[in-house]
């Protein structure tokens, strides 16, 4: 239980310098900021893929435990 608890631990650590070093960085050396994204919503092209607004503010999704199993449908 030792040995797999401390390879848990160097598994862990490992992985947390990785993400440190290479996750979530630009490979270019440039340190410019290109500010926040902005999205036009009345874009044609963006009007055309999300349709007509419907009203609602925010949705809500939910799941089952059924994991895909067509079993109970119908």
């Amino acid at each position: 239980m030792v040995r797999k608890l401390s390879l848990l631990v160097i598994i862990a650590f490992l992985s947390t310098l990785a993400a440190l070093n290479f996750g979530c960085g630009r490979s270019s050396g440039d340190d410019t900021d290109d500010g926040p994204l902005y999205v036009d919503l009345n874009d044609p092209k963006i009007k055309e893929r999300l349709a007509q607004d419907d009203g609602y503010a925010f949705a809500i999704f939910y799941g089952g435990d059924i994991h895909g199993s067509l079993e109970t449908c119908g």
